[in-house]
């Protein structure tokens, strides 16, 4: 076996020795590919670390060891119930009952000398590993596996065994070593061959083993009580030791019976047992077959449960497998709420999707499912047009993906060698770098194939190789297949998958995603049983059956046995090695945890509901602990269609309730509408699924719903089977379709003679049907019965057609059952010019003002936009994303890949023309490309779209596309956009040159009239511009009737056969080299005139509005033949206005409370009328609760807020209004407190936010909170509670405002104004506002006291008029208003001291006080601030280099800082921060110049003494004088000469003063301090053993009176060693300022030298970097400083729709990444692998738009940066 193995795998690399490796028709590259454009693309870095046989194999990866094979060693091995971590020189066991080793070593196992740098892994079965330690001659190995209490060890000849004891009881009982209560209480028994003996010396015990090389250790069951009974009990099982583990399955379709064995082949030691001991987990005993052994041994305690011992070397499970399908059966005409015409415009929303060119395999395989599923629908209800375009998009860009082309860098697969996998790019979260989620992504792929393979039979021939690839890169079942290892994400015995290919995580491997692994496992039943291999189809089954069986235990504890007693909640999220949680790995947020586990929801979903005890408690739990009640919730990981479709499979009704509360909900990337709106409806139809009834074959389910039961079988195969289903039901199956036993054997198909209409004309509906057995077909539209027809041919002519669109279908009876048809959409209107703006060429044209559809939405008319809903601000009813930029003009936002835009144009002239359109695009790589057509016709080649800006989408530049060739005429131009990343402005169109082909102009000629009872009409096509010979063709476009034409090949041509009603033809004229239409409509009428067309634009039909409120009535009207000359508005049959000239539209306040139904009547210039569907609104009376506060729950007010909400309907809108003035930059967000959620509000005035929340209940209580964050800072209000539906209007109104308002000046600065204000009010509260030249500051007063205000930010000596007036919290405003006149003084700030309100960061109300004063050589500087904040503290910034100290409070809120050893005359610059409870603010900074006291005096004789002082005016310069400015005796300045030596160290006291005097005229005294004189002897003197101190020493001369010379001087002791460092990151500069010595030792990154400078520049290095400077004297201290210089990282693009690429430099392996909300809220932290093209990819597609912060620490990396999520 094993040289099959290795002769396979060398077959394989001789084969593939040329990059590429062809597949049917598919290719992948043995070599690496290279990055793309972005840096992406990557593999493993380094070599396995394997060895002996596993040399020879595949490199197994997402197994509980995988950590081992990349890193050759692992600190998280977690087998049941061993805790293991590998070293140097062994292994460590330990026993932790729940997460990670961390320091736990209590036992240690190696040989004597043994130490290797590496471990690596010699072999592996399906549920064993074994770990190979190599020195030299010394070899260790040691065998491990999935629920075995034993470790099996083995050793080189000769070695000495070494087992340290580092915790724990230890004794030797023969040849036993047992080691009690070594870890959490778990005894351990190391079984020595017999006759081996151990020594101790010290905590280490060693053993020859008797000569022999093996041993085993085994941990006893927790609940021992009797410790040599469980010894003995294990002992006979110590020495067989496994050899070989082999799990196998076997599914018996005709009972629909999964068999699986487990196998342990052994190989015995010594002693005579042959039986191994092997743990059960609960996935296992519990699902035993009724022939397999069962337990008989004792049980562990184990994170995934109990772990029950079976003393066999094989046991069996048997599973009944229940089923899967595609989608769900086309049975949703039983669902009572279904309109198959919203069905149909979903289907059609998406049915010209296209995927995103940027994108990575997972994201990629999401896009693709979503058109999947979508297909599947439009499959089921005979969209087949729909159907095929999924179809074909999906399958162009898979076949992109399996076929490589040499140089191609995306969109392919690579193999490689070295780590034996396939891997795809571009990759996503790790895929490639880290092997990680295989099977999640394959999964998506592999049933994408299924899906082709089924509407493209054949296809698999020719790619079904590449798809295999895949199966087996994720789960190859052969043990022998040469390129992948055996089942690579599924761990056979822990019965669940692992998505981390290297185990990385401290705790273990993990799988968070379990729905996604149970698609993988679906869709490798779906591609076996259309591709007929059933082996592969097998494999699906027993990896379903026994992940669910696992996820079942492990996830969710159905149950209830396995999760302890501290989980709080009914699922778990993420499993790992030893622990699970409820994190996910982009958000903690519990919603998301429930999510993942069921999203994708699929055919193979139904798992999840085969509990319905356990679905419906979790669906309570997850009302209770998320917002899906609220249907306006916009929380990115509530994802309200996985939840809905999760709560179908037990209450459907609910589901569809809660689905129509959410119109306007933001889908999850990768969900479709139209599965969600089908899936609900059919799943009302069908009922509950049946888990106990299963079939002879795998793609059938059966469901009850009322005690009926419905059998549904999907047959992939040519010919019919029969299904047996194992209550005895026979289902007939159809080839290729789904069949169900609610079918009836009748079909037919609706059609029309054309599918558009004029507005108010009719059509013909025919159902066309074979069958004879039909009783009657009813005609539908939407739930609306038309008409019946109980003869054949069955047919319906429809009643005058308003403007929209119309869907129809039939129901074909027979008897009482019945089936309904494809539905047929009838468009009702014409495509025409946005507000008939004519967009002429050469002109501009505004991208914004694409074209409309009469009927309304122009949804696939006029353009497709794949997002419901309108991003932008402009023309926000339709779904175009487009907004009016103030610059740009109309503009169009957020495309996407697949959409188009179509734009009627008049050609002035034919010819060659050039286009600059203006673009904006924020990602780094540019955007595009998107293409122009004319009339279907593509005219230019691919434009792409280069970046304008790496940090906005704002910046617009302009582009040039040439030659694009326009005939004359009325056209329709369409851009389709491939790819999106880009802005659209404004396209200006210019004419180059004439056209140098020939070209057509057709024209049909012009509308007309035909009167009754003419019945035929001339087409003329006469005029028609063509050179050479034109062939014509005539065709009908749509009409009351089919027409004949006389000869629709002629230019000219008659039609006969008209009816009453409005006819449109078509006239295509083509040449060999050109081609050209146009179009003509005939008015069929009585008079000659068409009646006019009109529909309601706004207001919806069904909407709710508020008293009160202006509602906007605004119509859409067109004429034939003539023009509208008059609208008239009618509300319940009363006149609202008549209107006689566009726009026709108007603003109307209902008077009344109640139910209205609105009108509009059109009227032509010839008198004829027509009259809108009717509108129906309702109008509300508005129920509101008004309170206002200034308490906050976090930071404070200095106002205080008002919070209104408002009842309207089954909504409440909530706003706060912020009453503060001193705070800037405001944004607010709303807090709910049950479950806690936080929400941005939008802001709707200047400090007034607000939010809508939809669905709620009468009654019902919530509660909400708003948090206000501002520049330097944020407060918060407390909850408010509200009732909804309640009214506090209904109360009496306060509507006086204040009183007896007087105001005066009562002080006046240079910068401010203080007022002394009083009024009175009822309310007890006031709001004072004073403004000036349009600047407002308001201040909060209490009734009938005296305020005093202070007015800041003024200029002094400036004259200002303040306006002065007082409200209350009502907004009730006394009048009139007060005005004051006050000018402001000169200012007495100066660089000592002063007043200031400026801040640098944050906001000052009042301001602050600033002073610096000099003393000596040191600065005290002292800051006041005038604000009233509370919890206020102060930190002194330094200007240069930066710095940042604590401030001591000396005051309320005054604060001090002494700056020491200043030099007089050097500038100091000085700021402070004052940080406060919510918030901060931080002064300007001040330059303050050392010494500098800022005193001036008059002094004339420059004396220094003050003139009104000086006794002695006009003395001579540079003489000596006293006080009183008068001539003294004086020596020369440089007569004495003072020196200083210094204390060697602190408390040395051996400093000394030396006095010496260079004139010898004289005799001295000296004295020093207050010490008495003494004689200068021989003119000089030295004064020892002094401490460190300032000393003034004075000199006087003997017999002089009165002269005296004295010095201040300091005897210093080393200060300690000073160092200040300013860090240049860009440059990885450190430079070093550095005071106390003359010569300093500096030690950087450990290497040393000496320097006297004391200013360093050095060189820094990625990474930690550690500097350490010290002097010659140890007393000085040492400085040490780490700096941590991070590697260079990118973040791109910047902004981001989502998808997001970290570029990290330097040589780390793995970073750590936080995202956090500009709030501070951590929104997500992982730990992530560098792969080897350092790109790290992830992703913001989940998180709302806004600003991010995203941080990554690592070895060599420590940044953050600021990411904008568009």
């Amino acid at each position: 076996m094993v040289a099959k193995r290795i002769l396979a795998f060398i077959i394989f690399f001789s084969l593939a020795t040329n990059a590429q490796v062809s597949v049917g028709s598919g290719s992948y590259s043995t070599t690496f590919p290279g990055a793309d454009s972005a840096g992406r693309n990557g593999y493993p870095s380094g070599t396995p670390y394997v060895s002996g046989l596993a040399a020879n194999q595949p490199i197994p990866t997402n197994d509980w060891w995988s950590k081992l094979v990349k890193q050759g060693s692992a600190d998280n091995l977690f087998n049941y119930p061993f805790t293991m971590k590998t070293l140097d020189t062994g292994l460590i066991i330990s026993y932790i009952p729940w997460g990670v080793i961390g320091d736990s070593a209590p036992i240690e196992v190696g040989l004597t000398g043994l130490t290797t740098n590496k471990v690596t892994v010699s072999d592996h079965t399906d549920w064993t590993v074994t770990m190979d330690w190599t020195s030299g001659d010394k070899n260790l190995s040691v065998t491990s596996g999935v629920g075995m209490p034993f470790l099996y060890f083995e050793k080189s000849d000769q070695e000495e065994v070494a087992i340290k004891v580092n915790n724990g009881n230890a004794t030797v009982s023969s040849n036993q070593l047992i080691i009690e209560n070594a870890s959490h209480g778990a005894d351990f028994v190391v079984f020595a061959p017999s006759g081996s003996t151990w020594t101790k010396n010290g905590s280490v015990y060693t053993s020859t083993l008797n000569g022999k090389n093996y041993w085993s250790l085994s941990m006893l069951p927790q609940d021992t009580t009797n410790l040599q009974a469980s010894i003995d009990e294990m002992e006979p099982y110590a020495f067989v030791f496994p050899t070989d583990t082999q799990v196998s399955w076997s599914y018996n379709e005709s009972n629909a019976k999964l068999s699986s064995t487990y196998t342990i082949t052994s190989e015995v030691k010594e002693g005579t047992n042959t039986q191994f001991y092997q743990g059960l987990l609960p996935h296992h005993w519990a699902h035993l077959s009724s022939t397999s052994d069962t337990p008989d041994g004792p049980s562990y305690s184990t994170v995934r449960g109990e772990m029950k011992i079976l003393k066999r070397n094989t046991f069996s499970l048997e599973h009944s497998f229940t089923g899967i399908l595609p989608t769900l059966p086309n049975l949703v005409q039983y669902s009572e709420t279904f309109d198959i015409g919203e069905l149909v415009r979903k289907v059609q929303d998406l049915e010209n999707s296209g995927l995103d060119l940027w994108t990575d395999s997972y994201n990629e395989g999401q896009l693709m499912n979503r058109l999947v599923q979508t297909a599947r629908i439009a499959h089921e209800i005979g969209l087949s047009d729909a159907r095929d375009k999924l179809l074909s998009t999906v399958k162009e860009r898979l076949e992109d993906w399996l076929t490589y082309t040499s140089g191609e860098v995306a969109f392919m697969f690579y193999y490689q060698p070295q780590w034996t996998s396939l891997i795809g790019y571009p990759a996503g979260h790790g895929q490639d770098s880290n092997i990680n989620d295989h099977h999640f992504h394959w999964g998506y792929f592999i049933h994408a194939a299924s899906f082709i393979e089924q509407f493209e039979p054949g296809w698999l021939s020719q790619w079904g190789g590449m798809i295999e690839l895949l199966v087996r890169d994720a789960a190859t079942a052969d043990r022998n297949d040469a390129m992948f290892p055996f089942l690579r994400n599924f761990s056979p015995f822990a019965g669940h998958s692992w998505a981390n290919g290297f185990a990385s995580f401290p705790q273990g491997n993990d799988q968070e995603s379990t729905s996604e692994s149970m698609q993988f496992n679906s869709s490798l039943i779906h591609y076996g049983s259309i591709s007929g291999n059933k082996e592969i189809r097998d494999l699906g089954i027993f990896l379903y059956m026994t992940e669910k069986t696992a996820i079942d235990e492990y996830w969710f504890d159905v149950n209830e046995i396995n999760f302890s007693s501290s989980q709080n909640y009914s699922l778990v999220s993420r499993v790992w090695g030893n622990s699970y949680d409820n994190g996910t790995f982009w958000t903690a947020d519990i919603t998301a945890s429930y999510g993942i586990e069921m999203y994708p929801i699929h055919g193979g979903s139904y798992y999840l509901a085969s509990n319905q005890n356990y679905v419906n408690k979790l669906w309570s739990e997850i009302e209770s602990n998320t917002d899906i009640l609220n249907p306006n919730s916009t929380n990115p990981n509530l994802w309200y269609d996985t939840f809905w479709k999760y709560l179908s499979m037990s209450n459907p009704q609910k589901a569809l309730e809660l689905y129509e509360l959410s119109p306007n909900r933001t889908l999850k990337f990768g969900i479709s509408d139209a599965q969600s709106y089908y899936w609900l409806h059919s799943a009302n139809a069908i009922g509950q699924v049946r888990p106990d009834i299963t079939a002879n074959h795998p793609i059938a389910m059966a469901f009850e719903k009322d005690s009926k039961l419905t059998y549904i079988a999907h047959n992939y195969g040519s010919s019919p089977i029969t299904v047996t289903f194992s209550d005895g039901y026979e289902l007939l199956a159809a080839p290729n379709q789904m069949t169900t036993s609610e079918d009836v054997n009748v079909s037919g198909e609706l059609v029309t003679d054309f599918t558009s209409a004029y507005a108010n004309s009719s059509v013909n509906l025919e159902l066309v049907t074979e069958n004879q057995t039909i009783s009657k077909v009813e005609f539908y539209s939407g739930g609306t019965l038309l008409f019946t027809d109980e003869t054949s041919p069955y047919q319906y002519k429809t009643d005058a057609l308003s403007l929209g669109r119309h869907t129809y279908y039939a129901r074909m009876y027979v008897g009482s059952q019945y089936e309904i048809s494809n539905p047929l959409e009838i468009r009702v209107g014409e495509q025409t010019l946005y507000q008939g703006e004519i967009n002429q060429i050469p002109g501009i044209i505004q991208a914004g003002n694409y074209d409309e559809f009469e009927g309304g939405i122009g949804q696939n008319i006029s353009y497709l936009d794949l997002s419901k809903g309108n991003n932008g601000d402009y023309r926000t009813d339709e779904y175009v994303d487009s907004g009016l930029d103030t610059n740009e003009g109309p503009m169009v936002g957020w495309i996407d890949s697949g959409e188009w835009l179509e734009y009627t144009v008049d050609v002035q002239q034919s010819g060659y023309y050039n286009l600059n359109f203006r673009y904006a695009s924020g990602n780094a790589n540019g955007g595009g490309p998107f293409r122009i057509l004319l009339d279907g016709k593509e005219i230019s080649n691919a434009i792409n779209i280069s970046s304008t800006s790496t940090t906005n989408w704002s910046t617009f530049k302009t582009a040039q596309v040439t030659n694009l060739p326009f005939v004359e005429g009325d056209h329709v131009l369409r851009l389709e956009f491939d790819y999106g990343e880009f802005n659209l402005g404004k396209m200006e169109f210019s004419f180059d040159r004439d056209l140098d082909y020939e070209f057509i102009v057709a024209d049909a000629g012009q509308n007309r009239s035909i009167v009754l009872p003419e019945s035929s009409a001339v087409l003329d096509g006469s005029n028609t511009v063509a050179t050479g010979t034109v062939n014509y063709q005539w065709s009908q476009i749509y009409g009351p009737s089919v027409v004949s034409f006389e000869n629709e090949n002629l230019v000219t041509t008659t039609v006969s056969d008209l009816e009453k009603g409005v006819y449109k033809f078509r006239l295509a004229a083509s040449s060999s080299s050109a081609s050209d239409y146009d179009e003509v409509i005939l008015a069929v009428n009585e008079t000659g005139n068409q009646p006019p067309a009109i529909t309601f634009v706004s207001p919806s039909n069904q909407s709710t509005f508020k008293e009160g409120e202006t509602i906007l009535l605004k119509t859409r009207v067109s004429d034939l033949d003539g023009s509208v000359n008059q609208v008239k508005f009618y509300e319940n049959g009363n006149l609202i206005q008549e209107l006689t000239a566009a726009p026709y539209e108007i603003d109307w306040t209902p008077g009344e409370n109640g139910d209205y139904t609105l009108i509009a009547i059109a009227v032509d210039d010839q008198g004829l009328e027509t009259q809108s569907d009717p509108i129906n609104i309702t109008v509300e009376t508005v129920k509101q609760c008004v309170s206002s506060g200034s308490n906050a729950q976090q930071g404070s007010f200095s106002i205080g807020y008002k919070t209104t909400f408002e009842t309207v309907g089954t909504s409440v809108t909530v706003t706060f209004e912020l009453l503060d003035t001193d705070k800037s930059g405001v944004i607010a967000y709303l807090w709910q407190e049950s479950p806690f959620q936080e929400f941005e509000l939008e802001q709707v005035a200047d400090r007034i936010f607000s939010k809508t929340i939809s669905g709620l209940t009468l009654g019902q209580e919530i509660s909400y909170a708003a948090k206000f964050a501002f520049a330097g800072g944020l407060s918060v209000t407390p909850y408010e509670k509200y009732v909804v539906g309640s009214d506090c209007s209904t109360s009496e109104q306060d509507t006086t405002p204040p009183t007896n308002f007087s105001a005066s000046i009562s002080s006046i600065n240079a910068t401010s104004v203080s007022f002394d204000l009083y009024a009175e009010d009822n309310s007890g509260e006031l709001i004072y506002t004073i403004a000036q030249n349009g600047e407002k500051q308001s201040f909060a007063g209490q009734s009938a006291t005296s305020t005093t205000v202070t007015y800041t930010g003024l200029s002094p000596e400036t004259n200002y008029t303040f306006i002065l007036s007082a409200k209350d919290k009502n907004g009730n405003v006394l009048s009139p208003q007060k005005t004051l006149e006050a000018t402001t003084i000169e200012s007495t700030n100066n660089s000592c001291s002063g007043e200031s309100n400026i801040a640098q960061q944050g906001s000052f109300t009042l301001g602050y006080k600033y002073s610096f004063k000099t003393e000596g050589s040191q600065v005290i500087i002292e800051f006041e601030l005038l604000d009233d904040r509370p919890d206020l503290i102060a930190y002194l910034w330094k200007k240069d280099p930066f710095s940042e100290s604590s401030m001591s409070s000396v005051g309320s809120r005054t604060f001090r800082a002494v700056l020491t050893n200043q030099s007089i005359g050097s500038t100091i610059s000085y700021a402070v921060k004052f940080a406060f409870a919510g918030g901060l603010a931080v002064t300007k900074y001040f330059d303050y110049v050392v010494g500098d006291n800022c005193v001036v005096i008059d002094d004339e004789d420059n004396d220094g003494v003050e003139d009104a002082l000086d006794q002695c005016p006009n003395t001579p310069a540079g003489a000596v004088v006293d006080t009183n400015g008068c001539e003294v005796f004086a020596l020369p300045s440089n007569t004495f000469t003072v020196s200083v030596t210094s204390a060697t160290c602190p408390d040395s006291s051996n400093g000394s003063i030396t006095i010496s005097s260079s004139n010898t005229d004289y005799s001295y005294r000296y004295a020093i301090d207050d010490q008495a004189p003494q004689v200068l002897t021989d003119n000089t003197q030295t004064i020892s053993n002094l401490s460190a101190g300032i000393y003034t020493v004075c000199v006087t001369v003997d017999g002089v009176s009165g002269y005296e010379r004295c010095y201040t001087i300091e005897i210093t002791e080393p200060a300690p060693l000073v160092a200040s460092s300013r860090i240049d990151m860009s440059s990885r500069n450190m430079e070093l300022d550095l005071t106390g010595s003359e010569e300093y030792q500096v030690t950087l990154n450990g290497k040393t030298f000496l320097t006297t400078e004391d200013r360093l520049s050095l060189n820094l290095e990625p990474g930690m970097n550690r500097v350490e400077v010290a002097t010659a004297l140890d007393c000085q201290g040492v400085y040490f400083e780490e700096i941590f210089v991070s590697e260079e990282v990118k973040v791109y693009p910047n902004p981001t729709s989502g998808p997001l690429q970290l570029f990290v430099a330097g040589s780390d392996s793995e970073v750590e990444m936080s995202i956090t909300s500009l709030s501070g809220n951590i929104i997500r932290r992982e730990t992530l692998a560098v792969p080897m093209n350092r790109i790290i990819e992830t992703s913001l597609g989940n998180l709302p738009e806004g600003l991010y912060l995203i941080t990554l620490n690592g070895t060599t990396v420590k940044t953050t940066h600021k990411v904008i999520k568009e």
